[in-house]
């Protein structure tokens, strides 16, 4: 095989069957027989859910509910956080050997998520990946992304990527640690800088269309994607001379099933005031449960597939050079290269009139 076709085959990462589809919906309550995989599967995805609450309540308990020494503990560790720590913003501290565990293949194995690799990308540059969609919580970026599950360091190799999320995650006593352990760091422009201006390969994993993005996320052939006026990212990839990467994830609108709530409609202008007073939207979404299939917070079993698509090569240009001009350039160049990705494998896990529709940030 020549290396062009090599380049254009699609790697998937996952060669286990898939786990079957969601039970048909004249059953509600799962059946006793259920296998231990399946079982040992959704335990990941439960203890995923509980883990910042859990570590809430450590914090609370060990402030007021225990001994002396556990609230002075406790009062250093905040002090600490607020004060002298710096690792969301400084690369974290990732750990390859958590990111490993078969924990994880239970994580990806639930839904299951795979990762496809549409062509090589050279570590010799850095890379800003812009995920697509956002989905109710980025599971599937998380699966991909945050953990080594779906193989990425074995299809991308020399490529050291982190996952940025909102701040707002850090600021829970123990779990900022679990976060930094599995590559995740704060979604900043000081972040950005400061992994990308490391050495070749360290590259950042966005969720472009951000928190606000969360709304639209409905189970749809349409995809609406809060892209039209996200420019940031452009400007940092030319600031840094970083490849723009467009990734897409058929299934992660699929998820969960959220209220409607229609543009310009009562519970979108709440939910809109809600995001701009906390910093993150509050989507009213459901799943299923442990023990039945109905109703509940843990997502449902559909299959997600991530594709990674071709890097977009960025110059790297002086701030005072970076015009408004320069960046729609690059912007539209990304959007359109989104769009041939997405255009290209919708067929597999949809159908011919699937589609992307980019908005702008709605307003309240």
């Amino acid at each position: 095989m020549t290396e062009d076709l090599h380049k254009r085959q699609v790697h998937d990462t996952n060669n286990e069957p898939e786990t079957p589809p969601s039970p048909s919906n004249d059953r509600i309550f799962a059946p006793l027989n259920i296998p231990w995989y399946r079982r040992c599967q959704t335990l990941t995805i439960v203890v995923w859910w509980l883990l910042p609450w859990f570590c809430l309540y450590l914090t609370i308990y060990f402030l007021f509910y225990c001994n002396w020494y556990s609230t002075t503990f406790m009062i250093v560790y905040i002090t600490w956080m607020v004060k002298f720590r710096t690792f969301p913003k400084t690369g974290g501290h990732r750990q390859q050997w958590f990111r490993r565990c078969i924990w994880w293949k239970w994580f990806v194995g639930y839904f299951p998520i795979h990762l496809h690799k549409t062509c090589e990308l050279p570590s010799d540059r850095s890379y800003i990946f812009g995920y697509h969609p956002h989905g109710i919580i980025a599971l599937g970026g998380f699966g991909n992304f945050c953990t080594e599950a779906t193989g990425f360091e074995r299809l991308f190799p020399g490529i050291n990527a982190r996952f940025l999320v909102l701040n707002s995650n850090f600021q829970i006593p123990f779990y900022d640690l679990f976060l930094t352990m599995v590559g995740a760091c704060d979604a900043s422009k000081e972040s950005c800088n400061y992994i990308l201006k490391q050495s070749h390969g360290n590259s950042i994993i966005l969720v472009l269309g951000g928190s606000k993005e969360a709304l639209d996320a409905h189970p749809s052939s349409k995809y609406m994607l809060t892209l039209k006026n996200r420019k940031g990212f452009v400007k940092v990839a030319l600031a840094n001379g970083a490849s723009l990467v467009p990734v897409f994830s058929f299934g992660e609108n699929d998820l969960y099933e959220q209220v409607s709530n229609p543009r310009g409609s009562t519970l979108r202008s709440i939910q809109m005031h809600l995001q701009k007073i906390m910093g993150y939207s509050l989507p009213l979404f459901h799943g299923r449960g442990i023990f039945q299939y109905k109703i509940g917070l843990l997502p449902i079993r559909h299959p997600v597939h991530t594709y990674v698509g071709e890097p977009i090569p960025i110059p790297k240009v002086s701030s005072e050079l970076i015009t408004s001009k320069l960046i729609d350039e690059y912007h539209q160049k990304y959007m359109d290269a989104l769009e041939q990705l997405f255009d290209k494998y919708k067929t597999k896990h949809g159908d011919m009139n699937s589609s992307i529709v980019f908005v702008d940030d709605p307003s309240v």
